[in-house]
């Protein structure tokens, strides 16, 4: 008895004490991310350690065999190791897979764009250039606003969607195992590439679930109308309607032919639902990178004849040098550092793979702990060190550089050169491109350590066979891209949150003509800009002041300051307040930095931008379900209606309509001549909005009208008896959303 209760205490302990902090910073924004990270930790623990122990019911555990009949300190030792290497493993997760998924999805949406545009009317370069989209926060405060929702239904949404394909993938297995001869796979071999195959189809089936994802979060709209949002419903529908069919004669077919391989389909369900969960956990953290990478390359594709031409090489040896330098420090750590630890393990590396093999049947506490130890000491030393060295001094590095995407490829560059040299001598590359030769799982041991049976699931290789004696194998195949470049893209993504983490985001609109203005997305920067940069920009600069501003100095620059600063106001751009003259120029320049300096101003760095019709919003118009009207608001006197006849009038069309046409769907648009009508839901009320010309971002901010509005008022609203004295103070929240910039 007591055996088997120290087995639960020292087995659930590690997440006991993980789950300890939680208490005490759960209502804030780090508590919350922590909440995501804890839980994803105990799906790891529970499919990675506890499960693979079904398999083995009725198998003989390994004794791990200790020199006497205790070792106490060896043993706390181990369990020490143990969980640090659960803790190592689990992080491969966030540091290298995922940022694999959020960097290759945003390529795949751009292809979806793509097919969508030729689809529509209109020549496809038309149609490109009134693409639209929505980014106004910074990646930290969006990945902040994000997680303090606590909203979980669009993880529940893609969790669902990943599950209903998950017997799709398993016919796919089917048909793997049979292509590779591997039918008589069993968990109880020591070698077989089927880890390799689940991780590597998990990831590529979330590359494309998340880049239909990301056409929804992005909020990618043309002429007004989200048609992201209209891709990712369909697909989804789709998906849901055929897979789950599909889905489930896949189970059947699996069964009948491979009913030796039970254990393989379960582990296989459990493996992927463990990757599937950690990867929604993850969604909200990652997700606005790779918002912005999309919306890079959708800006990049709009004025790519233009943008090559402008590419401004100043400081493009900045990166040189910088990933030379990376590359000297992780080489002396290597030689100085981590060959002289390693070498403190008293074996080899393969020596201690072997040691640990699932198939080996006499390992040791002491084999057991130095295999734990050698996987914390491999994450650190070929995924932690080289990532975060990396990373951050790309970031560091790109603060310097006018071109981020030069800079990023001058890096890359570099370090693949310097990581292939150093490959061929023999030494740990910066890049590691060398598949992993084994996979890991638990296998059910004991030992006598502390003077009684104590059982616990070690850490067991598979030894992964993707290329057996050298040859090109099926599996080797599908493996090659994820395998070759996830070391890079995990660079560039956790390189990208570094640089633009501390950094706000800011819109300004820009009138072009009567019609049109430019909606230009800006981001603060964290260095003044350079003389050279401010006399021949490239991209435009923004300008924004204090509230109040207290200026200390000489009164000659005082007064030059205090002119300078009543030409800030309207947030201008750097262009239209530069005089024309060298000398006065050189003034500004001096004055501008010495508010900078003084934390007076901010100079905001162009990002991207985009071209949308004007829009003159006439009347809003609030509806009950039933068509009682709600509430109404004129944005033009001169165009106020009758919210009576106007409530009347869509219960007749949205009727119409449904009666004529059949269709499940809500009208979400009416044209008539130059007058626009958008509608929105919600679930008690409905929204129209009259305007003039057409635009995603109202349309946006109608959506959060809905939202707001039924949210105010949610004790009144279920069940209205029709009283309007409720919605009198409502004129607030319409000024609110929709006050112009």
């Amino acid at each position: 008895m007591i055996d088997i209760l120290l087995t639960i205490v020292l087995n659930a302990l590690p997440l006991l004490i993980l789950i300890i902090p939680l208490f005490f910073m759960w209502k804030k924004y780090v508590g919350k991310v922590y909440f995501r990270i804890l839980v994803g930790i105990i799906v790891f623990f529970l499919i990675y350690w506890i499960l693979p122990i079904i398999f083995q019911a009725g198998s003989t555990p390994d004794n791990l065999k200790i020199s006497g009949s205790s070792d106490f300190v060896l043993g706390i030792k181990y369990i020490l190791a143990h969980i640090g290497s659960l803790a190592a493993l689990y992080s491969f997760y966030p540091l290298v897979t995922l940022p694999f998924i959020f960097f290759v999805a945003p390529f795949i949406s751009v292809l979806f764009v793509w097919n969508q545009l030729r689809k529509e009317p209109g020549s496809f370069k038309e149609n490109l250039k009134h693409i639209t989209y929505e980014y106004s926060e910074g990646p930290y405060e969006k990945i902040k606003n994000e997680v303090l929702k606590n909203d979980w239904s669009r993880e529940k949404q893609i969790l669902k969607l990943m599950i209903v394909l998950l017997p799709i993938s398993l016919y796919l297995l089917q048909v793997i195992i049979d292509i590779s001869n591997l039918q008589n796979i069993s968990l109880t071999t020591g070698e077989t590439a089927l880890g390799w195959f689940i991780e590597i189809l998990f990831v590529y089936l979330a590359v494309f679930i998340f880049s239909i994802e990301l056409l929804f979060s992005s909020r990618i709209a043309l002429k007004g109308k989200y048609f992201g949002e209209d891709i990712r419903e369909q697909i989804y529908k789709s998906l849901y309607t055929v897979g789950a069919p599909i889905s489930i004669l896949s189970i059947i077919l699996f069964l009948i032919q491979y009913t030796a391989s039970i254990f393989v389909i379960i582990y296989f369900f459990a493996y992927f639902i463990m990757a599937s969960i950690i990867f929604v956990l993850f969604l909200k953290v990652f997700e606005p990178i790779s918002i912005l990478i999309f919306l890079k390359l959708i800006n990049w594709c709009k004025n790519r004849g233009e943008r090559i031409s402008k590419i401004k090489k100043t400081n493009w040896y900045y990166m040189i040098v910088t990933a030379s330098l990376v590359f000297l420090v992780f080489f002396i750590l290597n030689i100085f550092a981590f060959v002289p630890i390693f070498r403190m393990f008293g074996e080899d590396q393969a020596t201690i793979i072997s040691s640990a093999s699932y198939s080996h049947n006499d390992p040791t506490l002491i084999n057991a702990y130095r295999f734990d130890l050698m996987n914390i000491f491999n994450t650190v030393v070929l995924v932690i060190v080289p990532l975060f060295l990396s990373a951050y001094a790309m970031a560091y590095t790109l603060r310097f550089v006018k071109s981020v995407f030069l800079g990023i490829i001058l890096y890359l560059a570099i370090l693949i050169l310097f990581s292939i040299l150093i490959m061929f001598i023999g030494g740990n590359p910066l890049i590691n491109f060398a598949p992993e030769e084994y996979w890991l799982t638990g296998k059910i041991s004991y030992t006598n350590a502390f003077g009684i049976p104590f059982y616990i699931s070690r850490t067991a290789a598979f030894n992964a066979n993707l290329f057996p004696k050298g040859q090109i194998t099926l599996l080797g195949i599908l493996a090659f891209p994820y395998l070759f470049t996830r070391y890079l893209f995990n660079i560039v993504i956790w390189g990208l949150m570094l640089f633009y983490i501390g950094k706000d985001f800011k819109v300004k609109n820009v009138p072009i003509n009567d019609k049109n203005i430019q909606r230009t997305i800006f981001s603060s920067i964290t260095e003044f800009i350079s003389y050279e940069e401010y006399l021949r920009p490239v991209k435009p600069h923004m300008i924004t002041k204090k509230e109040t501003i207290s200026i200390e100095g000489p009164e000659l620059q005082k007064e030059l300051v205090i002119n300078l600063i009543n030409q800030l106001d309207g947030e201008p751009l750097l262009r239209d307040v530069k005089p024309d003259d060298m000398e006065k120029k050189k003034k500004l320049y001096f004055a501008l930095k010495f508010l900078y300096d003084n934390n007076q101003i901010r100079i905001w760095n162009y990002e991207f931008s985009y071209t949308e019709e004007k829009v003159e919003k006439q009347g809003l118009y609030i509806i009950y379900t039933d068509g009682r009207d709600v509430f109404s608001y004129a944005f033009d006197k001169n165009s106020d209606q009758d919210a009576g006849l106007i409530s009347g009038m869509f219960t007749a069309i949205t009727s119409f309509v449904k009666e004529t046409t059949k269709s499940t769907q809500l009208l979400k648009t009416i044209d008539h001549g130059d007058i626009t009508i958008m509608i929105e839901y919600g679930e008690y009320v409905f929204a129209a909005l009259f305007m003039k010309g057409n635009s995603a971002e109202v349309r946006a901010q109608l959506r959060e009208f809905v939202n707001r509005f039924e949210n105010k008022h949610d004790e009144v609203l279920p069940k209205w008896n029709g009283a309007l004295a409720h919605f009198k103070q409502d004129d607030e929240l319409v000024k609110d959303i929709f006050t112009e910039d």
